[in-house]
């Protein structure tokens, strides 16, 4: 039998993953649609000029897809943090590479699904209600159930929406990888190491900027040319833009995916 991966092997820990957390699962889901009710429902109660806006949804989904993803996947390996539960986890005849294959199921894909009907399921009824019984004068552009993968709330440019999952699906990874690495309090120690780093990131980054001719940018941040004033006069200086595209690209497509390949490696030294 393959020690990597083995369809059989994987399906069956997948089936074991949801025998065990089911009830757990299923209350999240339960409480959480609760809790967006009750948000809901205290927005209308304040803003009755624009009852369940679109920016108002937008927010409340983003916000919460942060919150709880992050918090989701900081929890899928908390097994690890206890002597009795880890070696049960690491007995469990699969592969190091099917269990994070299972851990992305649960955490990036199925989470993903099921926030987001769970999310439209109280915010087409609340819309609903928003319609039905209260009048208002609200703009045609904030009436209406929000397709919040459609990204017209956001002063940002191209596809917003596409940007900000990446970046949660980046976060989220950074703290499937905490909730492996850290035994206790994986939580709070993964949003400490993230700001630390994101700090030391940003220096970087910001000092680099620094070091460059002093002037703007023409055209944005992947611009080929940028204005020079030497005290006189204002001159265009051309600038490759091609470090910069591939930075951005390794930046909003990279950092998951070497996260998760990360994740993999740590679990295989817990494994070993």
């Amino acid at each position: 039998m393959n020690q990597f991966f083995n369809f059989k092997r994987f399906s069956l820990l997948v089936a074991k993953h949801w025998a065990d957390n089911k009830k757990r699962y299923l209350l999240s889901v339960i409480a959480f649609i609760g809790l967006v009710i009750a948000w809901f429902v205290l927005t209308l109660l304040i803003d009755s000029a624009t009852p369940m806006g679109k920016g108002m949804q937008f927010v409340t989904f983003f916000f919460a897809l942060f919150v709880a993803g992050s918090f989701y996947a900081s929890q899928y390996f908390r097994d690890l943090g206890s002597r009795a539960r880890g070696i049960n986890f690491l007995l469990v005849p699969a592969s190091a590479f099917e269990k994070i294959l299972c851990s992305l199921l649960f955490t990036v894909i199925l989470f993903f699904v099921v926030f987001t009907a769970a999310f439209y399921l109280v915010d087409v009824l609340m819309v609903s209600i928003a319609k039905s019984f209260l009048l208002t004068d609200t703009s045609s552009k904030e009436k209406g159930l929000l397709n919040i993968f459609k990204a017209t709330n956001l002063p940002v440019e191209g596809k917003s929406t596409l940007n900000i999952l990446l970046v949660f699906f980046a976060v989220q990874s950074a703290f499937l990888l905490g909730s492996v690495y850290f035994e206790k309090y994986s939580f709070l120690k993964t949003v400490i190491s993230g700001f630390i780093i994101f700090f030391i990131v940003f220096c970087f980054f910001f000092f680099l900027y620094d070091l460059m001719p002093n002037g703007e940018y023409a055209d944005g941040f992947l611009s080929s040319y940028r204005i020079i004033n030497d005290g006189k006069d204002d001159y265009l200086v051309r600038i490759p833009a091609w470090p910069g595209q591939i930075l951005y690209y390794i930046l909003m497509y990279g950092i998951a995916p070497f996260l998760w390949i990360v994740t993999y490696f740590r679990l295989k030294e817990k494994q070993v």
